[in-house]
């Protein structure tokens, strides 16, 4: 299909009929981009333009053109000073002139008018539109886009076609044109205005947004080659760089390309295996659709700006900004999205709507797996309750501003003459992202009177109550989300319908030295799912949408997309995902692991004195990890090193912006840090080379804990959300931080990570990722590792491995409930069940009784003496009791069980059986752990990774009582084995310096070296 076929024999017939468009003649175009028909048609004879038109066209004595050229000049004149046609629209759905409001664009939707106001809009598509420019009357310049679309006669944006046929694509012709038509523009723009010293810098300007508006005033410029659809959103990003190799003489367009090609890029599709022309319709009507186009003016285009605090709460920075847009992935990942909704919303009284849809998507499979899979199906508890849609976006995508898209969409969204959702709740579970969405807000136009915050259930509850839609909910003052949706809120939300939009929905709860990754979703989810009385009266479905990097294999079991009609076991899958692989091919995240730094530090361990030698011999333990990580001289030693690399790296890289995060292993090892890293700039900073970073910040961050003092009083009496606020201020800086702001801490100049804990799965992407953001002049990324052994090269690796990917799950609940069958019945034929069960049910049954712990100690002095007596026969239902509560947390709500595998009573028994248990057995090790000492070596290492395994899968089996482990270590070969992989450590720490040493001797002695010197000192350094 050539050019001119696809051109006029498809697209314009699909403009026409399928989506609602006035083919207009290229000559009724005026060069301002104004096809004046359809605007004075608008203006004078749409339901709320006419009768306001009628009282302005007297004021013009009935002149109908003076009337049509002086609202043409008013819309220039805004239009010019808007940074797209999406914001001159959204800014100016009605206009004033002389006095009376004339309207340029009806929205949808409204509650008076719904739809049949909006269906009075006039969208037009011009083809081959000749674009000419004159200046001093000579023509300077043309070119013809192939197809321009308008709306009410207002110019919208362009495609330029290219046709296999004549071997050319989208891909490389199509993209070269149109950057190459702007390009050219630019250079006649240099020639005739730029170089003018006739013009001021003003009239130059007025010039540029006359002349370049069809390029920089577009919503998009789009190529199609029906295979694929290019799209460009903020082309006028590349002229001031163009502007300065026209002024250069050079009018090189080579680099130019390159950089506009890293942006300019294909639209996804849903059906991507479907007929070209089929694309084609999908990919055209996502773009240039009437309801589409109304979602670019209204939602999908705003200026981003700075924020600031007052009195009167946070304000936009009166400047200008610059323009936030899709790119076409998050576009179609937002519109993806509510198409979802709108097929939630048809289908919501359908019961068993998702086992038929799976049983038209079997066609073709055999009767005997579609019968497995149709069963597997029904059994899961996947969307029956509530609704639940989980994305995979990479770190660094802009998953906030995919969450304010689609809030703002859903705050609007109407059916049947009313709102959809009572209230749309924003779940953030950190200070920062909780900043970011009030930024995101005011960008987007949604003051503070337009949403609330919950960050208490008493709040929550008001804004329930509320008629504010738009609720904030800060997780962080939560004491569990659980308490927040108790039974009588839940009473409540089975008569209405909220959607909850989850930020990241890992949080981390930390100890003073542990830490896992909490899902927010599993936190919301299950109190709907346990509430039996919910689940029978409600009539709307609620709707959570979670957003994630790394959804792990229940997060997918559980709210995940179901494909089990591949002959795969992987069942689950993200509704949606933009990968880490994808984000850092396309250029918007940078690759963690180019730069991951091994650092050493040697240790030595030994038996510590015993100043009872020669009465009594002492028996020791092998050393613990918090003896290493908590050690104040291998500390300070890091301390120093990291000091080091602070003013001679990290604040340097980014122009001189640079800053670091240190990660720890525990708040007592941070607070060493806080001391050493500190002492140790302090006296770096006193040399004058290094005396421009001496106010740069150390600060530290870590949960409130009772055994330790505050973070509050060694920030200098700064609140954690006032250190994030300074630290985001200041030119460079050091945080340090134990458990926190290790998922969703977006600093866009943080540059280096620095490890001193153990990271793996999930932690480790979310903490790798704190560095991995793009900005001007942020070329990469680094990760300082002093991980004891360095495991952490290994670990992130690994996490890499499984997590850059879109990641599917074969996790197999049936497989669990087979296992769980057999210890519920396990259990209920022990001895302990039958001789102890009924005295527990007389003391649970009865209220007064239940919550008093006096009440059991009768019973559990019984049970104590049973346990004493039958040491293996109670081990063995022990072991049997702890799987099965790993197993029912671990299967609970991601498919259906029966009720008896919950039953209270029975569930409370063996939780106390198990408490019991494990007080009288308790380690009675009161061994004193070896000594650890720091043997005065750190430097880097050179470490070997390997790929990860593929993991087989061991059949799941009935938990039996551990076998008894009567082997003593010898702990003197403990100490001799953990010195002998110090020693290594050391030889690959000089090993190491010396290779340094041979090079550097190398690079000053030999020629090749003379001409590095030469070729590096010919370039101006960084800093």
């Amino acid at each position: 299909m050539n050019e001119l076929h696809l051109q006029d024999k498809f697209l314009i017939p699909f403009f026409r009929e399928g989506l609602g468009y006035r083919e207009v003649k290229a000559n009724t175009v005026t060069n301002s981009l104004i096809i004046e028909e359809d605007l004075q048609e608008f203006i004078s004879k749409t339901e709320l333009n006419k009768k306001p038109y009628e009282i302005l066209l007297k004021k013009y004595g009935g002149d109908k053109d003076k009337l049509l050229k002086d609202l043409i000049k008013l819309i220039l004149e805004r239009s010019y000073s808007s940074r797209n046609m999406a914001l001159f629209i959204n800014a100016n759905k009605s206009i004033t002139l002389q006095g009376i409001k004339l309207y340029l664009f009806y929205t949808g939707d409204s509650v008076i008018h719904n739809n049949a106001l909006f269906d009075e809009n006039i969208f037009s598509v011009v083809q081959e539109l000749p674009y000419k420019y004159s200046y001093n009357g000579k023509q300077i310049f043309s070119f013809r886009p192939d197809i321009v679309l308008f709306v009410n006669g207002i110019y919208l944006g362009y495609s330029e076609l290219k046709s296999n046929y004549t071997n050319q694509s989208a891909l490389k012709n199509g993209r070269r044109k149109v950057i190459k038509d702007y390009f050219e523009a630019i250079r006649t723009y240099h020639h005739h205005f730029d170089s003018n010293d006739m013009l001021s810098e003003k009239e130059r300007e007025c010039f540029r947004k006359d002349f370049l508006k069809i390029f920089e005033k577009a919503i998009h410029i789009t190529t199609t080659d029906i295979g694929e659809t290019f799209v460009i959103r903020t082309i006028s990003d590349y002229f001031d760089e163009i502007l300065a190799t026209c002024r250069e003489g050079k009018f090189d367009r080579e680099e130019i390309e390159k950089k506009a090609r890293s942006v300019f890029k294909p639209y996804p599709l849903l059906k991507p295996g479907a007929e070209k022309k089929d694309k084609l319709k999908e990919l055209f009507t996502a773009l240039y659709g009437r309801g589409f186009i109304e979602k670019e003016i209204l939602y999908y285009n705003f200026i981003e700006r700075n924020v600031y605090a007052t009195k009167n709460g946070k304000e936009l920075k009166k400047e200008q900004g610059h323009l936030i847009s899709p790119r076409p992935k998050q576009k179609f990942g937002t519109d993806k999205i509510l198409a979802k909704i709108d097929e939630f919303l048809a289908h919501e009284q359908e019961d068993n709507y998702f086992e038929k849809l799976l049983e038209k998507q079997l066609v073709g499979v055999s009767e005997t797996k579609k019968q497995e899979l149709l069963k597997k199906r029904k059994e899961y508890s996947n969307n029956k309750n509530v609704y639940s849609l989980l994305m995979q976006y990479a770190a660094g995508f802009g998953k906030s501003n995919i969450i304010g898209w689609t809030a703002l969409q859903l705050k609007d969204l109407r059916r049947n003459d009313e709102y959809v959702y009572d209230k749309i709740m924003i779940v953030v579970d950190r200070l920062q992202l909780r900043s970011q969405i009030d930024s995101l807000m005011l960008s987007m136009n949604i003051d503070n009177r337009m949403y609330v915050e919950a960050s208490n259930k008493n709040t929550f509850q008001e804004a329930l109550a509320s008629d504010t839609r738009l609720v904030i909910v800060n997780l962080q003052k939560f004491g569990s989300v659980r308490d927040m949706l108790d039974a009588e809120v839940l009473q409540k939300l089975s008569k209405i319908r909220i959607v909850f939009l989850i930020d990241e929905i890992h949080r981390s709860h930390s100890g003073d030295a542990h830490e896992e990754m909490v899902s927010i979703f599993d936190e919301l989810q299950s109190p709907f799912d346990n509430n039996v009385q919910y689940s029978q009266m409600h009539k709307k479905k609620n709707l959570i949408i979670g957003f994630t990097a790394t959804p792990d294999d229940h997060a997918l079991a559980r709210f995940g997309e179901f494909s089990g009609y591949a002959e795969s076991e992987k069942l689950w899958r993200p509704f949606d995902s933009y990968t880490m692989k994808e984000a850092i091919e396309d250029g918007f995240i940078l690759n963690p692991l180019k730069n991951i730094v091994p650092v050493a530090s040697k240790m030595l361990f030994d038996l510590p004195t015993n100043l009872l030698e020669g009465f009594s011999e002492k028996e020791y333990k092998d050393a613990q990890k918090k003896q290493i990580y908590e050690n104040r001289d291998r500390i300070d030693a890091i301390a120093k090193y990291v000091a080091d690399l602070l003013v001679k790296d990290v604040y340097r890289k980014i122009h001189g912006t640079g800053k670091a995060m240190l990660a720890v292993y525990s708040i007592k090892s941070a607070i060493f840090y806080k001391q050493a890293v500190t002492k140790h700039f302090n006296a770096i900073a006193q040399e004058p080379k290094y005396a421009k970073y001496a106010e740069a910040p150390i600060h530290i961050v870590y949960s409130r804990n009772q055994d330790e003092q505050s973070a509050t009083v060694l920030n200098n009496g700064l609140s954690e959300e006032k250190v994030m606020q300074n630290f985001a201020l200041k030119k460079n800086g050091l945080m340090i931080v134990v458990a926190k702001l290790q998922t969703g801490f977006d600093e866009k100049k943080l540059h280096t990570l620095f490890l001193d804990k153990e990271i793996k799965g999930i932690s480790a992407i979310q903490t790798i990722s704190r560095v991995n953001r793009t900005t001007k002049y942020k070329n990469d990324c680094k990760i300082v590792d002093f991980s004891y052994n360095n495991v952490n090269v290994q670990n992130i690796k690994d996490a890499f491995e499984y997590f850059s990917n879109v990641v599917v799950s074969d996790f197999d609940p049936f497989g669990d409930k087979k296992v769980l069958d057999l210890l519920f019945v396990e259990l209920k034929k022990s001895d302990t069940f039958d001789k102890f069960f009924t005295v527990f049910m007389a003391i649970y049954d009865d209220k007064t009784k239940r919550n008093n712990p006096e009440s059991y100690l009768d019973f559990e002095s019984s049970l104590k003496k049973y346990i004493d007596a039958n040491p293996k026969r109670t081990a063995d239902t022990k072991a049997k009791a702890a799987q099965y509560f790993t197993i029912l947390n671990r299967i609970e709500y991601v498919i259906e069980l029966d009720a008896k595998y919950s039953e209270p009573r029975f569930l409370f028994f063996w939780r106390k059986f198990n408490t019991l248990y494990n007080m009288m057995h308790r380690s009675e090790d009161i061994k004193d752990p070896i000594e650890v000492y720091f043997d005065d070596r750190i430097g880097i290492i050179e470490v070997v990774t390997y790929s990860p395994e593929e993991k087989k899968k061991k059949p799941l089996i009935l938990a039996e009582s551990p076998a008894p482990y009567g082997h003593q270590f010898d702990i003197l070969a403990i100490i001799a084995a953990r010195n002998e992989q110090e020693a290594i450590t050391g030889s690959l720490i000089q090993d190491f310096e010396t290779k340094i040493k041979d090079f550097f001797d190398y690079v000053q002695n030999a020629n090749e070296g003379e001409r590095l010197i030469v070729k590096i000192n010919s370039h101006v350094s960084e800093a």
